[in-house]
């Protein structure tokens, strides 16, 4: 696949990570807030959907970079994208979260 590809897909696996971060964290932390009980069966429901979640987005990438080059070199060049800009997205909805 070319380059311009990996960086559409790149992109769009980091708006994707970035909204399940959004909704899962932010579900999580209104339940632990104004739950009588806590841990309560919805706490866990959401934490387990969001380990799901994300998951099934690695696998997803796992398979994408399996199939997009047929060359090693190319394909750890693609890990390495992946492995780098996920951390970003992490620091960047950290960043955002404390904003608000």
């Amino acid at each position: 696949m070319s380059r311009k590809n990996n960086w559409i897909v790149i992109f769009i696996y980091n708006f994707m990570l970035f909204f399940i971060f959004y909704f899962s964290f932010r579900t999580l932390i209104e339940i632990a807030v104004t739950a009588e009980s806590f841990p309560n069966s919805n706490y866990f429901i959401v934490l387990l959907s969001t380990i799901i979640g994300i998951g099934l987005l690695g696998l997803g990438v796992r398979r994408y970079i399996f199939i997009s080059s047929k060359d090693e070199k190319e394909r750890q060049k693609l890990r390495n994208m992946f492995l780098l800009t996920t951390p970003i997205t992490f620091i960047i909805y950290m960043g955002l979260m404390i904003n608000t």
